[in-house]
């Protein structure tokens, strides 16, 4: 497990000393995980609205009642919403993480090294339910406080799988599902910013 996870590390670590940035994607796995979901949630709501308008044949069972249709409306809409998250992360915008010389960039918003103190990861969810693991760009608070700020006034999307959030003063969250588990990940980003911060030393001394 511990070597599985330092492959993922070096990997993005590999990657951007050769190419000076390195993109971390969604995961393909969760795409097709919520594609299945969101069709078979789909295919069992239009099933029941095909039982109660008539346009599916009840066989030796009794037509659907209309409370059977409703529900089966219901759960066509949730199959929609959960195939079209599944849809938006196999063809996002952008990357939804990149890291090169000047910073981390999330979903086209960069984060500087400047302001970064470090990488960590942290719970992100609910009030009630906060049991989803990402990794964390650590910041100063007042850093925290404009990210909030920038996210509001700009109308971002509020999804927890798209936008990253904030974790109380901590710091910045990256998106969820990314092709990169959380602790390797921020392992990973630390070991960069290490790299940039002393290439910018070697710089300046010469």
């Amino acid at each position: 497990m511990s070597a599985h996870r330092g492959a993922r590390v070096r990997r993005v670590v590999d990657t951007f000393r050769r190419d000076g940035r390195v993109e971390v994607r969604f995961s393909r796995a969760m795409v097709w995980v919520y594609l299945a979901i969101g069709g078979g949630l789909m295919a069992a709501g239009l099933t029941l609205v095909g039982l109660w308008t008539g346009t599916i044949p009840p066989g030796t069972g009794e037509p659907a009642d209309g409370g059977e249709a409703v529900m089966g409306a219901l759960f066509a809409l949730i199959g929609l919403f959960i195939f079209g998250l599944g849809i938006g992360q196999d063809r996002p915008a952008g990357p939804p993480v990149v890291a090169d010389a000047e910073g981390v960039h999330i979903q086209g918003r960069c984060v500087p090294w400047s302001v970064i103190s470090g990488f960590g990861t942290g719970l992100q969810g609910n009030a009630v339910d906060k049991s989803h693991r990402v990794a964390t760009i650590l910041v100063d608070e007042s850093t925290v406080d404009a990210w909030a700020a920038q996210r509001k006034s700009a109308g971002g999307r509020r999804s927890r799988l798209y936008a990253p959030g904030v974790i109380g003063s901590e710091g910045i969250c990256l998106p969820y599902n990314l092709a990169v588990n959380p602790a390797p990940l921020s392992e990973a980003l630390e070991t960069i910013r290490a790299d940039v911060l002393a290439g910018r030393q070697d710089r300046n001394i010469e």
